[in-house]
């Protein structure tokens, strides 16, 4: 018997600027073209092949290949066992050009680009008009931004994050003309030290900027008027080069635009719950019912002002600085009809709202933030200071009860958070995370005269009622990380302790006839002191195969300890819990664009200090809540399974999702239902909530037409229990939504766009152990937009705007509207001056009806409206030299 050796080599892969090139497949084959050995290199781009040694070497080769790449073939020399190769990066052109108007597009490596310039028409001003009509982009009307159905983590301007994730103010400011191309980075990992050394699936979307842009400061001026009585105007300055970027823009409007939208941060939440942060939710309100499903300018009677000012410099030795400023300050009004009936086993319950309601909110938000991001170390530290608040006062009649109501609410927010991530010599890294947090928010409820005085006052008539609640919350982490990127599994060992220290403060006064003051005598107010001290250790294993498997496994254990007491009640408990709560995810890459992934959470939380709190409060005119239950506890298992399917070369994008999730509870809210007031108390209660859903979208971009198209749809169902009035009840929500959308170029001249959307909501009740009768309740809803765009001359554009909107209820009328609207627009290239006239709500529908649908509780709801509206506006495009203004047109 003979026995053959194993043969073997090593190497490195390298670019020219010595980086190493990971997770490249590296195989030896034959003559043949047979491979005898293969393997992928590692995150420092090494590589070991071992093959039995059964072929003469002179008749062996080595082939290497990595998207984004030059494949690379080498013939293997006797007697060398170790070979390093350097590779050449290669721009993968998915889309060959042989059209001069056909949309450009291109991928390297992870990074997919949409040339700018050849998805422009027009009629574009911003970046974000061309980022709605991208292949595989969506914009949504608050401003977020998925690609392929996820949402990007993280928004870019020449490689910068300038604007700390409240990127909507970019979208709708920067002039598509100075963007070069639209990047979109798959597996994003934005920390250089941690770039090949962890998993990501972060989707992430950065605007290159064209160098003839990044010379001179750019800015526009927007003054407008209008009748009756409006104004609406901007000024904004733009400089973004190398070394100082900024973003700057003033606004004021009565013309129905809410520039809160500015302001608003899209992955904040997902951030905080990162670090375990649980901010105390908002207690008062002043009425019950929200916004109607339109845009703002339909229906949001506004006098608005903010400062939106973001700067930033980078530093020679590699640090950034960046500041980002926010003000604001409206006074809005809103008049509304709301009736709401409630059905139960052998009653329904009605409540009728009317309500004019004068806002006053106002924000300070400032952000100062010192960062240093290079291969060797990372350095972060944020500073956020915010105050912000609202002063309001309505009018309301409730059921033939009239009242006047003022509600006062400040938010005192202050957070630092210190990241320090460096790389030791060994290649392994330390990470070092400590955030601190105090927020509070005090709020005051004022109603006048008196009301229910059968439940609050012992029958006695009296003169009104004041409710005050605060929460002032300190909130600490610290946490001590080593991360192992070396071999097969990639490790991530992780120490952190949390404290979390929140009082609630609140007291219900009555005013007597007298003029005094008294405490509601059924229950006192709330002095609560509430401490969760956290330690957990948790085991993070990545593991990556053949460029096509994914897997990642975190193993978190936490030693939670609560207490909380209010001598007022006697309350005086503790909990420790050994909580684990494991997330799993897998991803497999069926082709080089495509993936299907799988993950699967369990969460095993305790409750908060919203949840334990037994004195009673009047969160609006007609809820009162308090809890008699134990810490609440919920467990809950979440799975989802998703398939992503592009190609870049046809310009398709497809996604399709199944999630499930499961979640038990030992507490309930039990609601006692009268005709005048809803009394809800937190029970102890076994529950549970299962929810199925499933989502798929395409979008296409059809060459022959110059047009994007694309369709999305949902269904879910959910079932849940409702204690009313001492009867359980189970529910069984059903929701299918369709949404299609259409955009194209038709005869050069004309463009025509349009997007639907229907949705089918049914309401059933679940037989139970008690037998009631119960209607089911179905609402059929659909919303489409058209858009008509029409050039006659060049430079003059005539837009015609429509969209309806028709609501079906059974044994109730339809409700249908169409509303209206007019754009004209011309360009004075010689001035570089736009001269727009806007024409809002033709048809001058000043009501809007709608109803809603949720378990047991329909809802109709009836909003005065803006009427007509006609706007001229100038925008004059102002720059430094001539250079900038000819890019900024």
């Amino acid at each position: 018997m003979a026995f053959s050796q194993n043969r073997q080599i090593t190497g490195t892969l390298n670019t020219k600027d010595g980086k190493p090139v990971p997770y490249a497949s590296v195989m030896v084959k034959n003559k043949q073209q047979r491979v005898l050995a293969f393997h992928t290199s590692n995150h420092a781009g090494a590589f070991t092949l071992a093959w039995p040694d059964t072929a003469a070497l002179t008749e062996l080769s080595i082939e290497i290949n990595h998207l984004g790449y030059k494949k690379v073939t080498l013939p293997l020399i006797a007697d060398k066992h170790r070979y390093d190769v350097l590779m050449e990066a290669q721009a993968i052109d998915l889309a060959e050009v042989e059209v001069k108007s056909r949309p450009k597009i291109s991928l390297r490596g992870d990074t997919l680009s949409y040339d700018v310039a050849s998805f422009t028409k027009a009629e574009d001003r911003t970046i974000g008009d061309v980022l709605k009509r991208l292949p595989g982009m969506e914009v949504d009307e608050s401003g977020q931004i998925k690609y392929n159905g996820k949402a990007i983590s993280n928004f870019y301007v020449d490689g910068d994050d300038l604007l700390d994730d409240k990127y909507a103010i970019g979208t709708k400011t920067i002039p598509h003309a100075m963007v070069q191309d639209v990047e979109v980075m798959q597996n994003h990992q934005p920390l250089k030290v941690l770039q090949g050394k962890t998993l990501s699936e972060n989707v992430a979307l950065n605007l290159k900027i064209k160098d003839e842009a990044k010379l001179d400061l750019t800015g526009q001026a927007k003054p407008g008027g209008g009748l009756p009585g409006q104004y609406d105007s901007e000024l904004n300055a733009i400089l973004f080069n190398k070394k100082y970027k900024m973003l700057n823009v003033g606004k004021a409007n009565n013309v129905g635009t809410d520039l809160a939208t500015d302001f608003t941060a899209f992955n904040q939440a997902g951030r905080l719950s990162g670090l375990g942060n649980t901010r105390p939710a908002e207690l008062l309100s002043s009425g019950t019912v929200g916004n109607p499903a339109l845009p703002t300018s339909r229906y949001y009677l506004n006098n608005s002002g903010s400062l939106n000012a973001n700067n930033l410099i980078n530093l020679k030795n590699g640090l950034q600085l960046k500041s980002n400023v926010g003000l604001l300050l409206d006074n809005n009004d809103m008049d509304y009809y709301s009736a709401n009936d409630l059905y139960l086993a052998d009653d329904t319950i009605q409540y009728s709202e009317i309500q004019q309601i004068d806002r006053s909110p106002f924000l300070v938000d400032v952000s100062l933030n010192a960062q240093a991001n290079k291969e060797t170390y990372y350095f972060n530290n944020a500073l956020k200071i915010g105050y912000s608040g609202e002063t309001g006062s309505s009018t309301l009649a409730s059921n033939a009860m009239d009242m006047t109501q003022q509600l006062r609410n400040r938010v005192r927010d202050f957070s630092n958070q210190l990241e320090y991530l460096p790389a030791l010599h060994n290649q392994h890294i330390l990470s070092v995370n400590w955030y601190l947090n105090h927020f509070n928010r005090p709020q005051t409820l004022d109603i006048q005269p008196g009301i229910n005085a059968a439940i609050l006052n012992g029958g006695q008539p009296f003169d009104g009622i004041q409710q005050y609640t605060e929460t002032p919350t300190w909130f600490n982490t610290l946490s001590v990380g080593y991360r192992i990127p070396d071999g097969l599994i990639m490790q991530n060992y992780r120490l952190s302790t949390l404290n979390e220290w929140q009082q609630l403060h609140s007291q219900l006064l009555l005013t007597q006839a007298t003029g005094e003051q008294l405490p509601y005598t059924e229950s006192s107010g709330n002095n609560l002191e509430w401490q969760r001290h956290n330690a957990q250790l948790s085991a993070t294993y990545e593991l990556q195969l053949g460029g096509r498997w994914e897997a990642l496994l975190s193993l978190p254990f936490t030693w939670q300890h609560i207490t909380y007491k209010d001598t007022g009640f006697a309350l005086d408990e503790k909990s420790g819990r050994l909580l684990f709560n494991p997330l799993f995810r897998a991803k497999y890459m069926t082709t080089p664009e495509d993936y299907l992934s799988f993950n699967y959470v369990y969460n095993n939380q305790m409750g908060n200090i919203n949840s334990v709190y037994q004195g009673a409060i009047l969160s609006n005119y007609r809820s009162l809540r308090a809890n008699d239950a134990p810490l609440e506890e919920r467990n809950s298992h979440n799975m989802g399974l998703n398939y992503h399917f592009q190609r870049n070369i046809s310009m398709l994008f497809m996604n399709v999702g199944i999630n499930y999730s499961y979640t038990t509870s030992n507490t309930i809210a039990s609601n006692v239902v009268t005709d005048n007031i809803m009394n809800t108390v937190l029970l102890p209660y076994d529950n549970n909530v299962s929810t199925f859903s499933t989502n798929a979208g395409i979008s296409k971009y059809i060459f022959a037409l110059g047009a994007t198209a694309g369709l999305k749809g949902a269904w879910s169902t959910s079932r849940f229990n409702q204690l009313l009035n001492d009867q359980l009840l189970p529910f069984n929500n059903v929701s299918v939504s369709v949404t299609p959308s259409f955009e194209a170029r038709l005869w050069d001249r004309i463009s025509l766009s349009y997007e639907g959307t229907g949705t089918w909501t049914t309401s059933k009740l679940i037989s139970g152990e008690t037998v009631v009768t119960m209607p089911d309740r179905q609402i059929r809803r659909y919303d489409q937009s058209v858009s008509l765009l029409y050039s006659p001359f060049r430079n003059t554009f005539l837009r015609l705007s429509g969209r309806h909107q028709y609501m079906s209820q059974q044994q109730l009328e339809d409700v249908s509207y169409f509303f209206a609207d007019a754009n004209i627009r011309y360009k004075l290239n010689k001035w570089n001056t736009d001269i727009e006239l806007n024409l809002t709500n033709l048809a001058n529908i000043t009501e809007y009806e709608t109803y809603s649908l949720s378990a047991n509780q329909f809802g109709y709801n009836r909003y005065d409206l803006r009427g007509r509206m006609a706007v001229l506006k100038l925008t004059f495009n102002l720059s430094t030299s001539s250079q900038t203004t000819t890019a900024s047109r």
